[in-house]
C-alpha cells in the first residue's frame, strides 16, 4: 500500500498552520514473482519502485481534483527518487 498527500497551509500563524485544503490517496501496487526474492531484496524493490509506479497516477489524480475544485494549481513534481518524491 502506498499512501501519498498534500496539503497547501499558511505557515506563517504562531501557532498551529492554517490549512487551506489537502489531497490524499492510498494505492494498492501488486507485482507478481516468478523467482524467489529474500525478504531483503524484496523491501528494498518495494520502498522506491512501488512509490516511482504510482508517482504518475498521484500527479494526475492531484491535477484532476484541483481543477474540478477550481482551486489554484498545485504543482506535484516529478518523482526524483528521493524520501520526499
Amino acid at each position: 500500500m502506498v499512501s501519498l498527500g498534500e496539503r497547501v497551509v499558511d505557515d506563517d500563524s504562531k501557532d498551529e498552520p492554517t490549512i487551506y485544503f489537502g489531497v490524499e490517496a492510498e494505492y494498492m501496487v501488486i507485482y507478481e514473482l516468478v523467482t524467489d526474492v529474500s525478504d531483503e531484496a524484496l523491501h528494498a524493490f518495494s520502498n522506491l519502485n512501488a512509490v516511482h509506479n504510482v508517482w504518475p497516477f498521484w500527479r494526475q489524480h492531484v491535477f484532476d481534483l484541483i481543477g474540478k475544485a477550481r482551486l489554484p494549481p498545485l504543482q506535484i513534481p516529478l518523482f526524483s527518487g528521493g524520501a520526499d518524491g
